[in-house]
């Protein structure tokens, strides 16, 4: 990313960071890597319920951020921590696959193709981050480029929540089709592997290409 600064350019390194769906994760928490493998933040929580969070932590165990569901419904909301403290809320409206997504408190825009995972994030003009999927992972894990690398707490937090609403808005029609073409499917309990794996086992082959698990 290239930036002027008082006349001058100044190269600006996005650093990527690595985020597989937590649906995908047999564990209670899922870590997050960078582009070079090493393990950054834990993720863990769950959400559904009214004051469920979601918390991330450093490798260490330390709390840095957090998303606090406010509501529930077809419109649920959270608000957003940062060092314990209440710093924005996001809010789901029934529109938003189409339109832009407003965070406030932190006057951040979202922008973009929410459904296929291709978004970016502003702050006025100032680029805060950009969400892609990997390739070849079937949508389940997502690239996440963060400008700064205050803003990847709460980067990694809005990536999470997003991509849990465009998965479970696609999910629905997908049950529908897999069993269709497979009536001995296993469907039930927002089972992924759709009934043609083993539930205790998903195939982790296709990620393990670009996001290397820690030693």
């Amino acid at each position: 990313m290239v930036v002027r600064y008082l006349g001058k350019v100044v190269i600006s390194v996005m650093r990527q960071l690595y985020i597989r769906d937590r649906s995908t994760d047999l564990n209670s928490a899922t870590v997050i890597h960078d582009a070079s493998g090493h393990s950054c933040y834990l993720l863990a929580g769950k959400w559904g319920i009214r004051y469920d969070a979601l918390s991330l932590y450093t490798m260490s165990g330390e709390l840095l951020a957090e998303a606090k569901q406010l509501t529930l419904g077809l419109t649920p909301k959270f608000a957003l921590y940062l060092n314990r403290r209440q710093v924005g809320t996001i809010g789901k409206s029934l529109g938003l696959f189409h339109e832009l997504i407003y965070i406030h408190g932190l006057n951040w825009i979202v922008v973009g193709s929410l459904v296929s995972g291709r978004f970016k994030v502003f702050c006025g003009s100032r680029l805060i981050f950009a969400v892609e999927p990997v390739p070849n992972t079937g949508g389940f894990c997502s690239c996440l480029s963060v400008t700064n690398q205050a803003d990847e707490p709460l980067a990694i937090l809005t990536a999470t929540i997003i991509n849990r609403w465009a998965r479970h808005h696609d999910r629905q029609p997908l049950r529908e089709r897999l069993r269709q073409l497979n009536p001995m499917s296993s469907t039930d309990q927002g089972d992924l592997s759709m009934g043609f794996v083993p539930k205790t086992v998903l195939n982790d082959q296709s990620l393990s290409r670009h996001v290397h698990q820690p030693e």
